[in-house]
């Protein structure tokens, strides 16, 4: 039994947890997933001391001693911890900054510690509507949910559009071209707009968890009723400094990515339809990387849609595209786009 507690001689950290806030309630909840790569400052009346992004699971981490003086908070006294938000995301629980009093506790490991705990910070992605308008003529394009048209603007073939978005059903309409678009919690890009597209399709989910038993393994043709080339999935924990396969699952934690970067593709020998799909880019050093989809029907090119990435978070494909029997996946870069939740309808 120890009976003398006035040495503390070690050190230990003290974490920033910052959070996926899936639902955007503030709060972190079952569901909601850590996130990677987010970068976190420590300060102290205005001069700012270190700085620490958080890791595969979510927590900056900042080490306390009060033996070791090289340590960021090795002495005692009021500390700002701060939260640097990615653009396109807002915080949720309402603490981008929190102040925290390190106190001593002696007999500690490190001596010291904080007198409150700090709290999980949440992050909520605004979500919105993009695509580009593919009808061959200038019109006018009508954003609309239950009937009510909420958006309208007069536009020209090849145009970009985007409209920030609650999380719901809604449908773009231009003359006598519909399109439904369903946005949960991830902001969706439809691609081009072109034809009239519903959810009527039976569909299922591939979401790779049950594969790569050793944390990586090439997909083997025939996974999912469907042929696969050059399309690794892997396990996001394999990858503890790899932000964008942390912050690319969106179920469980094996994810799919293009391997070195280059192009790869899904295939079947019976048409399919590609329903939606959600991508991140690997690193944030490719912040704002494209990834490119062309459709095929036999050797017929059918479509080709170019989709923005980011390593924060994924963003939802939405083509709604049926009777396709290959779908070619590239980026601009080269640059690995990670891949999760991939829903189709196969004969299979």
């Amino acid at each position: 039994m120890r009976s003398d507690w006035s040495r503390s001689t070690g050190e230990t950290n003290l974490s920033i947890f910052v959070f996926n806030d899936l639902n955007g309630n503030g709060r972190y909840d079952i569901g909601d997933r850590a996130m990677s790569g987010i970068v976190t400052g420590l300060s102290q009346n205005g001069t700012p001391i270190s700085v620490s992004r958080t890791n595969i699971n979510g927590f900056a981490n900042y080490a306390a001693s009060s033996s070791h003086a090289s340590v960021p908070l090795s002495a005692l006294g009021a500390y700002d911890f701060e939260v640097f938000v990615p653009p396109g995301w807002r915080v949720s629980t309402e603490n981008k900054v929190q102040q925290r009093d390190i106190i001593p506790v002696e007999g500690s490991n490190a001596g010291l510690g904080m007198a409150e705990m700090l709290h999980p910070v949440g992050l909520e992605r605004y979500k919105f509507i993009r695509g580009t308008y593919g009808l061959g003529s200038t019109g006018t394009l009508q954003l609309m949910q239950n009937g009510i048209t909420i958006a309208e603007v007069d536009i020209s073939p090849a145009q970009e559009f985007l409209w920030p978005v609650d999380p719901g059903v809604y449908e773009i309409v231009s003359g006598e071209t519909r399109r439904e678009v369903r946005v949960g919690a991830y902001p969706v890009d439809i691609g081009t707009f072109a034809t009239t597209q519903r959810f009527g399709m039976q569909n299922r989910v591939i979401g790779f968890e049950n594969m790569a038993p050793s944390g990586l393994q090439k997909t083997p043709n025939g996974y999912g009723g469907l042929n696969w080339f050059n399309l690794n999935i892997v396990a996001s924990a394999k990858l503890p400094d790899d932000i964008g396969y942390a912050n690319g699952a969106t179920s469980g934690y094996n994810v799919l990515y293009t391997s070195s970067g280059h192009p790869g593709w899904i295939e079947a020998d019976t048409s399919f339809d590609f329903i939606d799909i959600n991508l991140t880019v690997a690193w944030p050093q490719a912040e704002g990387e494209e990834a490119f989809f062309s459709f095929y029907r036999g050797n017929e090119l059918v479509l080709q849609d170019h989709i923005g990435l980011s390593a924060y978070g994924p963003i939802t494909y939405q083509p709604l595209i049926s009777g396709i029997t290959r779908v070619e996946i590239s980026s601009q870069h080269n640059w690995q786009v990670v891949i999760d939740d991939l829903r189709v309808s196969t004969a299979n």
